[in-house]
């Protein structure tokens, strides 16, 4: 996952990438690995190697977190950080969408469509469960579904793609 945030005047993108509890995050081209050790509600607690020149040092960082829309405010180790999450103006064009996926780990609960389908811009078409959350997977365009790779009951990871969507000319 890509997300691009604000803090004070500096806008950086950062790149998110999760596997259960570690996370690789790549921000300004340097690569971090963190572990998520311990989380309650919005409180958490990431562990990461640091380095040091006789031994790699394991640093804990006891976190919180609030969002208001876009705007953010993070607690670190007693200070406090705000910033801003900037989402992209242009939205996908339907040549780029093909297979439509989950951005977290969910369990299908429900497939609305069919192969041979066709669908608008906005319909749901799959309704996904994480954290008693219900999260539709929503046609970007209008199109026909091609293929359903996932059935009710099904526990899905991120990018595994859910939905073939082609899209009409």
């Amino acid at each position: 996952m890509k997300v691009k945030v604000q803090v004070g005047e500096e806008e950086k993108e950062i790149t998110v990438h999760r596997q259960g509890d570690e996370l690789r995050l790549v921000i300004d081209g340097r690569e971090t690995n963190v572990r998520l050790v311990h989380q309650d509600g919005a409180h958490f607690v990431l562990e990461y190697a640091g380095s040091s020149v006789d031994q790699a040092l394991h640093r804990r960082l006891r976190a919180a977190g609030h969002a208001d829309g876009d705007q953010r405010q993070l607690w670190v180790n007693g200070s406090l950080v705000n910033y801003r999450r900037v989402r992209e103006q242009a939205a996908a064009k339907p040549e780029e969408v093909g297979s439509l996926s989950a951005s977290i780990p969910a369990v299908v609960s429900e497939v609305l469509v069919r192969p041979g389908a066709t669908v608008v811009a906005g319909q749901k078409l799959i309704l996904l469960e994480s954290m008693k959350m219900v999260i539709p997977i929503q046609a970007p365009h209008d199109g026909t579904v091609s293929a359903v790779n996932c059935a009710p009951g099904s526990a899905v990871q991120p990018g595994t793609p859910l939905v073939e969507l082609t899209a009409h000319e």
